[in-house]
C-alpha cells in the first residue's frame, strides 16, 4: 500500500482541482464561496473580519474582495460613524451566485464522496474531524506558547 500521507495529498489535490473546475464555471475563484457565505451572514462587516475569519493575509482578502465588488457580487460602503472603516454587504447577484457555487460543491461532493457507503463517509468523516481537531489544538496551543515568550 502506497504511504498514507502520499495517498491523502493526491485524494485532496483531486478534490481541489475538480471543485476549482465546477467554481470556476460559474466565475468563482475557490475561496470565495465561504467569503460569500459570511457576508450573507454578516452583511457589513469589515475586510478585517474577512481576513481573520478566513485565515488570509490582508493582501490576499484585498485581492480576493476587489473581484467579487468588480463582479457585482459585494459592494463597498463607508461606515457612518467610522470614516476610516469601510464596510462589506452582499448584493442580489452575490446572493445568486453563492446559491449556485454551494449547488455546484454539494453536487460535486455528492458524486465524489458517492462511491463510498454511508458507514464509509461516516467512518472517514469522524477520522478527517479527529486529525483536524488535532491539529487544530497544536496550532492553538502553538499560538498560544508564543504569546506567552512575548510577555
Amino acid at each position: 500500500m502506497e504511504k498514507l500521507g502520499k495517498i491523502f495529498v493526491d485524494v485532496t489535490r483531486y478534490h481541489r482541482y475538480m471543485t476549482h473546475n465546477a467554481l470556476s464555471k460559474l466565475g468563482l475563484g475557490r475561496g470565495m464561496p465561504p467569503v460569500l457565505e459570511y457576508i450573507i451572514h454578516n452583511d457589513g462587516c469589515r475586510q478585517s473580519d474577512i481576513s481573520r475569519e478566513g485565515h488570509m493575509t490582508p493582501a490576499t482578502a484585498t485581492v480576493m474582495l476587489q473581484s467579487m465588488e468588480k463582479n457585482g457580487y459585494i459592494s463597498r460602503k463607508g461606515d457612518e460613524n467610522d470614516q476610516r472603516c469601510i464596510r462589506l454587504y452582499i448584493t442580489d447577484e452575490g446572493r445568486r451566485v453563492a446559491e449556485l457555487g454551494k449547488e455546484a460543491v454539494e453536487s460535486f461532493d455528492d458524486e465524489f464522496f458517492g462511491i463510498l457507503s454511508e458507514e464509509d463517509r461516516e467512518t472517514l468523516g469522524a477520522l478527517l474531524m479527529k486529525l483536524h481537531d488535532a491539529i487544530d489544538e497544536k496550532i492553538e496551543k502553538s499560538k498560544n506558547s508564543g504569546k506567552e515568550k512575548q510577555v
